[in-house]
């Protein structure tokens, strides 16, 4: 018998009175409803080390619980206290003889988040863990017979990945078999990344609708870490070098924009992370939903106009440039008139693009700013010339702004930068030689 199991059951430590029962029946039930929660807060560690170091130095353990040493044992198994070597072999020495839950619960923790494949640290703890297993806790009694493949210490991880992979939901499958924290750091990080390594590549509405449940559980706090941004990189891997389907790239683009914000606009931390090829792939789809917005907005706005009929010979031109893969990002400032319809029309489609744009300061121009390769260009309503960026007389205007000046955007009139959209549609070839060059 351990030490940790006579300050649990020794009478010359402490005497067991029905209270103490009544209160292990509590924590377990605790421990069923909310598993993996720690019970002990990050600052406590240190004190509780301090109090078993001197414990151990003085060999007066009046006032030390099992429950401390198994914060030290969590401590010293997943190596995030530095504590003495003495106190490392005392920890040795208990878990050899334990038939502490406590302590065993802090082991199986322990084994988890510092899990490393063939590691010898991970192949003892796994054998103690097998050898132990009638004593273990409930839950990891459930996890580990649900699924054995959490206690191989060569290729555990590929083989949760594996059956995750064949879950329908990953998360909640974890949960149900009685992992505590399926983000969890250790074994869980090798997992996740074996998940979406065998995981085909997404090209189904189906496969993205999983990829981003496995990162957006219900009840759970929403988190922007490494995890989530591979999971997004994983999405938009496939469409590097080739054309997404149109009805998968907008089911892309709403669940992306939903879960993780517009990167032109929001979480920045968070998309810089992913990989500038996969960003590229984000931006030049949201290019196209801003076109489409844009368009649709001015054309409500300018209808039974003098200017209405403008835009759809310009909507085909300018959809033509993206189609032909020539523009990379796009990005709207509405005028004050035109911001109404754009609500409207959100509140019609639910469709955010129509909410993604900035201001506009005069009343009735709104601007459509895209680029192509190193050019700005610049098209706008209400007899605006369509402009091109960089020119040697204005500074080249920014996408994603939130509030724009005409006036530090317009070039003089018979400025060689800038064209007026004349009725013979000449302003389209001279734009196609342009972005050409």
């Amino acid at each position: 018998m351990s030490l940790a199991d006579r300050l649990v059951l020794s009478p010359e430590f402490k005497v067991r009175t029905g209270r103490a029962v009544a209160l292990d029946v509590a924590v377990d039930r605790i421990e069923q409803a909310f598993p993996g929660v720690e019970k002990r807060a990050p600052e406590d560690v240190p004190v509780i080390l301090k109090k078993v170091e001197a414990a151990l130095q003085s060999g007066d353990w009046s006032g030390v619980s099992a429950g401390d040493v198994s914060v030290a044992v969590f401590a010293e198994i997943g190596g995030h206290s530095v504590i003495s070597k003495r106190l490392q072999e005392f920890i040795s020495q208990e878990l050899s003889v334990t038939t502490n839950r406590t302590l065993l619960d802090a082991v199986a923790r322990g084994y988890l988040v510092s899990w490393a494949e063939n590691s010898e640290k991970t192949k003892s703890l796994s054998n103690m863990l097998i050898q132990k297993a009638a004593l273990l806790p409930e839950r990891w009694k459930n996890l580990f017979n649900e699924c054995p493949e959490f206690l191989d210490a060569e290729r555990g991880s590929f083989r949760v990945g594996e059956r995750m992979v064949d879950a329908h939901a990953p998360f909640e499958w974890l949960k149900r078999i009685g992992m505590p924290s399926p983000h969890d750091d250790g074994f869980m990080r090798f997992a996740h990344q074996e998940f979406l390594r065998q995981t085909p590549d997404p090209r189904s509405e189906r496969i993205v609708d999983k990829l981003v449940s496995w990162v957006t559980p219900t009840g759970k706090q929403k988190e922007f870490g490494s995890r989530e941004a591979e999971v997004v990189e994983k999405i938009l891997a496939p469409w590097m070098n080739s054309d997404c389907p149109e009805s998968l790239r907008e089911h892309c683009v709403d669940k992306l924009v939903n879960r993780f914000g517009d990167p032109r606009t929001e979480h920045p931390a968070f998309w810089s992370q992913i990989g500038i090829p996969h960003r590229r792939v984000m931006l030049k789809w949201l290019a196209r939903k801003s076109m489409e917005a844009m368009f649709e907005i001015v054309t409500q706005a300018e209808k039974g106009t003098e200017h209405g009929h403008q835009w759809v010979k310009r909507k085909r031109f300018w959809m033509g440039v993206y189609d032909k893969g020539q523009i990379d990002e796009a990005w709207v400032a509405l005028g004050k008139k035109a911001i109404p319809y754009a609500k409207d029309l959100y509140s019609q489609t639910s469709d955010p693009s129509f909410l993604s744009f900035g201001r506009q300061a005069r009343r009735d121009t709104c601007l459509l700013l895209m680029k192509i390769n190193d050019k700005t260009i610049v098209e706008g309503s209400h007899n605006f010339r369509v402009h091109v960026f960089p020119t040697p007389t204005r500074v080249t205007p920014e996408l994603y702004a939130d509030a724009y000046d005409l006036d530090d955007i317009m070039l003089p009139k018979q400025h060689p930068d800038a064209r007026v959209h004349d009725s013979g549609g000449n302003w389209m070839s001279w734009i196609q030689r342009r972005i050409s060059t």
